[in-house]
């Protein structure tokens, strides 16, 4: 019985010499209710410190100045993985940067405090794999974006908190996997209050989720809303963008050969007003994207793109696009698109001069003609600088691509 009861109090001693040996000077090691406690907070650090055993429970390396988290700052001397790390406190340093896979081995994590940093760009998909998380502590700190799939796998985590960062947007459905969730904190940050954020508002009221701070969940712009609660901002009319092109000449009825003149031109529709762009793809082997000014100026009849691309194509304000002198070069596809906060509608327009490729049928290549996509219909028309006009096919005339793409003139 006493040989018994020696070999426990040497196997203690050796466990409590195995423990104090790994760990760093700079820490204290602790037993505490079976479980590893590694204290290296308030110690003025730099980096996660090495040596930490490989047996810890729980890491605190609070108010310390370390600025870069390294992939593998949580392995120890041996190459062993702090796999049974279950809360991890990082809170008041000063990191900037946490590099990919640092935080993705520590599967059994369930608290993680990374809050009062500067973190700006955080490796989300790390997040993936810690599916014990419950508590998440992220505030104040300087994150811009929150992928919609951030916390997708975090079917256990009972708290969040993102507060005080530099989030414009939350999009929807990003709380949507957080089946356990009780507590969100998404004040002061710097909302823009646009269609893409009314669900939030409408979320907010309605959920069961503790979302406290409701009188600091407040709008940074527009600025006709600053300062407003997300809580009251008003119904916005929200809609989709839609693309309709229309070209001249008519070749449906026209074939087109080189030195004729080409006008497309892009209309969109949308709340808010669409972001616009012409993309122009494999013309004479190059690739051209010009994007249109949200505000038309007053000099809106001058082209917008410069001089290395106007001798082969003339970009205007109002979504009008010339190609003065047609030739094999300047074959290719015309791609209209438009984006607001609501999604992305495009248009493509096909110009080839007669001539080149074989016949098609049913969307193929047609020779001098031009095969638009995805298009939405219109009725308008619009006008050619007069300049251009005399290079036109007698009779040309504007067509519009309607709806099922089949490039008729709508009727009159």
């Amino acid at each position: 019985m006493a040989s018994w009861r020696l070999v426990c109090v040497l196997a203690v001693w050796t466990s409590v010499l195995d423990l104090a040996q790994c760990c760093p000077e700079t820490c204290s090691c602790l037993d505490k209710y079976t479980h590893q406690f590694a204290d290296c907070a308030y110690k003025d650090l730099l980096l996660v410190p090495i040596g930490l055993p490989s047996n810890v429970i729980t890491l605190s390396l609070s108010a310390n100045k370390i600025k870069l988290l390294k992939a593998k700052s949580f392995i120890n001397v041996t190459q062993v993985i702090l796999l049974q790390v279950t809360s991890l406190w990082l809170a008041h340093n000063e990191i900037v940067t946490i590099e990919r896979d640092t935080l993705a081995l520590l599967i059994q994590l369930r608290n993680l405090d990374l809050s009062y940093n500067k973190i700006i760009n955080f490796p989300w998909k790390d997040l993936a794999n810690l599916t014990a998380l419950q508590l998440l502590k992220m505030n104040n700190n300087e994150m811009i974006n929150l992928p919609k799939d951030a916390f997708s796998t975090l079917k256990d985590l009972r708290s969040l908190r993102i507060n005080n960062n530099k989030f414009t947007t939350i999009v929807q459905g990003t709380f949507s996997s957080l089946s356990s969730m009780s507590h969100l904190q998404i004040y002061n940050n710097p909302f823009t209050c646009s269609c893409s954020l009314e669900w939030l508002r409408d979320w907010i009221t309605e959920s069961k989720i503790s979302v406290p701070e409701e009188d600091y969940i407040i709008c940074k712009a527009p600025e006709h809303l600053q300062g407003a609660l997300v809580t009251k901002m008003p119904k916005l009319n929200c809609k989709a963008p839609t693309v309709s092109i229309t070209y001249q000449p008519n070749l449906d009825n026209t074939e087109l050969y080189e030195d004729f003149m080409v006008v497309l031109n892009c209309e969109t529709k949308g709340n808010p007003k669409p972001e616009v762009s012409w993309e122009v793809v494999n013309a004479g082997n190059q690739n051209f994207t010009f994007s249109l000014p949200s505000v038309v100026s007053a000099k809106s009849d001058s082209p917008i793109n410069d001089k290395s691309t106007n001798g082969r194509f003339l970009v205007f304000q109002n979504g009008t696009i010339i190609i003065p002198r047609m030739s094999r070069k300047e074959d290719g596809n015309y791609s209209c698109s438009a984006v607001n906060d609501l999604g992305k509608a495009d248009s493509t327009a096909k110009v080839v001069v007669a001539g080149e490729g074989e016949d098609g049928q049913d969307g193929e290549e047609v020779e001098g003609s031009v095969v638009t996509e995805s298009i939405r219909g219109s009725t308008s028309k619009f006008e050619v600088c007069s300049e251009y006009s005399d290079r036109l096919p007698l009779g040309a005339e504007a067509v519009n691509i309607s709806e099922d793409g089949n490039g008729k003139e709508p009727s009159r």
